[in-house]
């Protein structure tokens, strides 16, 4: 093979397996000689789940405490259990401070680009995070996931690859009867028991904790909060 031919093939390759979702090219080191990992292979990004749609991970970053540079090119969900003001340095971009707010949402736009970035914690309290990952390129078509008319879901994310709701319920509420279409992840803010119970009247107890987080199938759902104190969760639902 001749140089211009074997150039085409190598750019061919490059071209291909960037648009099937692999061949992301990033520095093995950042700016300062440090190592690049993949953020599931970051050591403070604790993988609890993973499916063929979603990689989801519970990051804890102790006050002081740095992450180590991490590339980034799939769409994820950040959801900040417990806040802290942060450092976030980037390569090839500026460096900035910023507030992760507790309870609030952050969506990072990265299908079909990468990103590297560091985060420190320059709080005092601990910085936890519920992130997720989505694996696949979308929005994937499962359908509308419409929960305006549901009794206790409200709408705090419209993505293309990814909706969310906030759902608060008193002991003993229930939200009013919901269908799940796509792939989804639950992540609770407080509370001690959920009640689910499916369309065909199978019912699931599940005991829970501040910050847990479960995936959930498609199907057709009411949530009762079983519990003795306020249920307040977020459910995400992939499009």
């Amino acid at each position: 093979m001749n140089i211009n031919g074997r150039y085409s093939f190598i750019l061919f390759s490059v071209l291909y397996f960037s648009s099937v979702g692999y061949g992301y090219a990033f520095p093995s080191k950042g700016p300062d000689g440090e190592p690049v990992v993949e953020t599931k292979d970051e050591p403070l990004h604790h993988v609890i789940y993973e499916t063929k749609d979603v990689r989801v991970m519970r990051v804890l970053l102790l006050p002081g405490v740095r992450t180590m540079w991490h590339e980034q090119h799939l769409d994820y969900v950040n959801t900040h259990i417990s806040g802290s003001p942060v450092k976030v340095e980037y390569i090839g971009q500026p460096m900035k401070y910023a507030v992760m707010e507790t309870g609030h949402i952050r969506f990072g736009p990265h299908q079909g680009k990468s990103e590297v970035d560091r985060i420190t914690n320059t709080g005092t309290t601990l910085n936890h995070q519920i992130a997720f990952e989505i694996k696949k390129n979308g929005p994937q078509g499962f359908g509308a996931g419409d929960r305006s008319d549901v009794k206790g879901f409200k709408l705090v994310l419209d993505k293309p690859t990814v909706y969310g709701w906030h759902v608060e319920l008193k002991p003993g509420e229930s939200t009013g009867v919901y269908t799940v279409k796509g792939p989804g992840v639950r992540v609770v803010f407080k509370g001690n028991r959920i009640i689910s119970t499916k369309k065909n009247s199978t019912v699931t107890q599940i005991k829970t904790q501040d910050a847990d987080a479960f995936l959930i199938d498609p199907g057709t759902y009411i949530i009762t909060n079983g519990g003795s104190e306020d249920l307040v969760f977020n459910e995400y639902e992939l499009k």
